[in-house]
């Protein structure tokens, strides 16, 4: 996943489904995933060639509003941000074409899909989404008799260059801190009372057991309802077995 400077750095993941699915049924997929309530649109995208991209001259995504900012799925690379500020939404969404264009600039023309005519079927996280994994994880916490007052998403990425990143969500429940890692969903990661809030060293202390090196750079972006427009940072996520993405 990509997240830019919200300019906000981006995420994307990994997870249950082991290779690409298609590009057209993972974006239906995620938009089934993440529910009705959440406003999202599947769109198809043409592609300029890139010399050594595995991606095809056309392909589809998704486009996803939340906490007050629009968002990138697809399969190939994840999700990244689209909006350079939060809670400018609306404005964004009638800008789209621009926005994408900024966020990939060999993303020359996309076009809105119609929704699906009926439910794609069984509930599976469709390849490099891990943003959508903590966007699902968020919403089912949200629903709980006691739901956290406190989360954020932490990006973070390894050494290589052009290394996808990894997305985790991390919440708070009275004075514990706890992670969701969605390349670990039903663990549940209860951080230490004496852990630092420094994103870097957050995503350090979760992953340093199964990534060779610790992540190099991590950006977080908070869920709670922002007070005042505020840029973020850009954001890319994929899976703990990241592959390069397209910058």
């Amino acid at each position: 996943m990509k997240w830019s400077s919200l300019h906000a750095t981006a995420l994307g993941l990994l997870l249950a489904v082991p290779a690409l699915a298609g590009s057209r049924e993972s974006a239906y997929r995620a938009r089934e995933l993440i529910g009705p309530d959440v406003w999202a649109r599947v769109v198809r995208l043409e592609d300029a060639p890139v010399e050594g991209s595995v991606r095809p001259s056309e392909l589809h995504g998704l486009v996803v509003e939340f906490a007050d900012v629009l968002w990138l799925y697809t399969e190939y690379d994840g999700t990244q941000n689209l909006s350079q500020q939060r809670g400018r939404v609306a404005a964004d969404k009638a800008n789209l074409g621009e926005l994408l264009h900024a966020a990939d600039p060999a993303l020359r023309q996309y076009t809105i899909e119609p929704e699906a005519a009926e439910p794609i079927g069984e509930s599976v996280i469709p390849p490099n989404g891990c943003f959508l994994s903590c966007l699902v994880r968020w919403r089912e916490l949200r629903q709980t008799e006691h739901p956290p007052k406190h989360a954020r998403l932490i990006a973070c990425f390894p050494p290589e260059d052009r290394s996808a990143g990894h997305m985790l969500l991390e919440y708070r429940r009275g004075l514990s801190r706890y992670i969701f890692d969605p390349d670990q969903p039903t663990k549940l990661i209860r951080l230490p009372w004496f852990s630092t809030d420094e994103p870097l060293a957050v995503a350090g202390r979760v992953l340093k057991e199964r990534w060779p090196e610790p992540p190099v750079r991590a950006t977080s972006l908070d869920l709670n309802p922002p007070r005042h427009r505020a840029s973020i940072n850009h954001l890319i996520a994929n899976s703990g077995h990241p592959a390069p993405p397209r910058s």
